[in-house]
């Protein structure tokens, strides 16, 4: 009877096994992981009642006064450093993305992936003429790049594309939008089949440049002002973000009640709601708010930002364990016990008005 007993619970191993890998082969994309341990069952229902990007979009205008950047990258180019407004949006987005990691989600077939990688697509005009031909840089960044790396990346990328004669993947669509209409319809519906069941080969991924974190148009380089922008069905870019050009907007001074015109930029950002809740959502801008107002703080990588957010966690936690031991009133002690299990429960809000503050 044991014997049997034990066949029959390693046959409903094997297949509860089989099972599994069965389901992990499924769901396995290359450029995105599963998310399973979603805690929101109204986040896990949303793709099916809201299936496409543009559905399940929210759009978010947000106005940056410009001093503080433009006196920043005015100090940076003394030292020979010619960082853009564009860079420090940029950096913005990488710091951002992998400090709030929710933001680096995509929805394909129904179902919710972590991004693998970050990266970041804009276009690129070869020249400021109506002749002029538009090609989309793709821009892969990593934890350990700073604003620099960041500059230094995106100029590579802008410098390839103004001096030859086109990327691959231009040659490529160039050369699939010269078939027939009936085979180029065919082909498109098996595409969009490989990529809702994530079965898109990587080549075709880096030939398609639909596929990324945030997809950036700098309308603002153009004379442009910003516009909101669709999100495409295609690919897995969550976030599409048109940036304006510089302007003069009024503000009222608090302390004088007085008027003051700055210069200004605009940013309108559309995402897909189903990424994240919109708690993470706000607090994730707020981050956002942080690195536009302060970009000193992008000389940082994502990194050692991390590290250090890491230390200054553990150090209130440890400060907060050393409170509770030595509390003598026993009325304040259940309050401490929350405290501790709970110490980093006001962490963000502090962090989003002093993100650069130790205490």
């Amino acid at each position: 009877m044991n014997g049997k007993k034990a066949q029959l619970e390693s046959g409903d191993q094997l297949m509860a096994d089989s099972t599994k890998r069965k389901e992990i082969m499924c769901f396995k994309r290359g450029d995105g992981t599963l998310v399973r341990d979603a805690k929101d069952p109204i986040g896990a229902i949303m793709p099916y009642i809201m299936r496409g990007r543009n559905e399940s979009a929210v759009y978010v205008k947000k106005s940056y006064c410009v001093d503080n950047m433009q006196q920043y990258i005015r100090e940076q180019r003394k030292q020979g450093k010619r960082i853009t407004v564009f860079n420090i949006i940029s950096a913005t987005f990488l710091h951002t993305f992998l400090r709030r990691p929710q933001l680096n989600r995509f929805v394909a077939g129904r179902r919710l992936y972590q991004h693998n990688s970050f990266d970041i697509l804009y276009v690129v005009k070869t020249a400021l003429t109506d002749e002029g031909l538009e090609s989309i840089a793709k821009v892969n960044f990593d934890g350990d790049d700073t604003l620099e790396n960041v500059k230094d990346k995106m100029d590579y990328h802008i410098d390839e594309i103004k001096g030859s004669e086109g990327k691959e993947d231009d040659r490529f669509i160039g050369l699939v939008t010269k078939l027939p209409r009936c085979l180029l319809r065919v082909l498109l519906w098996i595409g969009r089949v490989l990529d809702f069941h994530g079965l898109m080969p990587k080549f075709l991924r880096d030939l398609i440049p639909l596929y990324s974190s945030v997809f950036i148009s700098h309308l603002g380089s153009i004379g442009g002002d910003a516009l909101f922008h669709h999100l495409y069905e295609f690919g897995s870019t969550s976030v599409f973000c048109t940036i304006g050009k510089i302007y003069y907007k009024p503000y009222r001074d608090i302390y004088t009640d007085e008027v003051v015109w700055k210069k200004t930029i605009d940013l309108n950002l559309t995402i897909d709601e189903r990424i994240c809740d919109g708690y993470y959502m706000i607090k994730s801008l707020q981050l956002f708010d942080a690195y536009i107002d302060n970009p000193a703080l992008l000389e940082q990588s994502p990194n050692e930002a991390i590290a250090e957010e890491e230390k200054k966690q553990q150090k209130r936690f440890e400060e907060q364990q050393l409170k509770t031991a030595t509390t003598p009133d026993s009325e304040d002690k259940p309050k401490a016990r929350d405290a501790q299990l709970h110490p980093i429960r006001d962490y963000w809000d502090n962090m989003m008005e002093h993100p650069n503050d130790d205490e």
